[in-house]
């Protein structure tokens, strides 16, 4: 089925950095995930695979180093034309109708542009509720709360978490097509802002709404995500969100978009 030019369904596209146990339980719960909704998957990886069967009719591509999780991100959601694109971490886990109620949920309503569904770790605890608040005072809801229930709420977000992003292929290809942000960064494959490390989602949210797009939390759906198993730590990861920031900050400026 094509709709407006897209395929139906998700492209689902994961991002591993030496993780293959994180990376098995979420193509796992991906192949128990899919009834009911069309998709694809595709596995980014950015480190030396060891031991590791992709899933059949999976597409994996290696990296000859690490480009980040922007960089891979994006290349990985090239490769498809599925009407949503949905980016992960590898630490994630998919329930059983996380896909389905994300997909419907972002096609039902022709001005949302991205979603984020609710995520709580392995201990019960919530990882991530969606941040509300401003682009310049924003609040990261419902960390490490136990109270899910009160999370189960769906609100207009600054921002959702980049480790489960669901963008609809309509405003990706917009805001990666931005003249402004093509000026910028030419050879990006996507609208993820290239940084090595961090803000590539708080950059895209922050661009769709400022092209009239709304980000959603999502509370009714839920998935796992144990949080930053693979982040980078240290004075090295300090400075590359220094890095990041500063790109980000300057991205924001030739965009007119206020931010923190």
């Amino acid at each position: 089925m094509i709709v407006s030019g897209f395929d139906s369904g998700v492209d689902v596209v994961v991002t591993n950095y030496r993780t293959e146990d994180d990376l098995t339980r979420f193509c796992e719960s991906y192949e128990s995930g899919t009834a009911g909704i069309d998709s694809s998957l595709a596995i980014m990886n950015v480190a030396p695979l060891v031991d590791f069967d992709a899933p059949k009719g999976a597409f994996l591509h290696n990296f000859e180093a690490n480009c980040g999780y922007a960089v891979a991100s994006n290349y990985g959601a090239s490769v498809g034309n599925r009407e949503v694109v949905a980016l992960f971490n590898a630490d994630t886990v998919l329930f059983d109708n996380t896909l389905k109620e994300c997909h419907d949920a972002l096609m039902a309503h022709d001005d949302w542009g991205v979603l984020g569904p609710l995520q709580v770790n392995s201990n019960g605890a919530i990882t991530s509720a969606g941040v509300d608040g401003t682009n310049s005072n924003p609040h990261m809801r419902g960390w490490r709360s136990r109270r899910i229930e009160r999370f189960r709420d769906t609100i207009e977000a600054v921002t959702v978490s980049g480790s489960a992003y669901f963008v609809k292929r309509e405003a990706w290809n917009e805001l990666t097509n931005c003249p402004v942000f093509r000026e910028s960064h030419p050879s990006a494959e996507g609208a993820f802002l290239p940084t090595r490390h961090y803000y590539e989602e708080t950059w895209c949210s922050y661009h769709a709404r400022a092209h009239g797009w709304k980000v959603i939390y999502f509370g009714q759906a839920a998935m796992i995500h144990e949080w930053h198993k693979a982040s980078p730590v240290g004075g090295w990861a300090e400075k590359q969100m220094a890095e990041s920031r500063k790109v980000f900050r300057r991205m924001c400026q030739r965009h007119g978009i206020d931010h923190d």
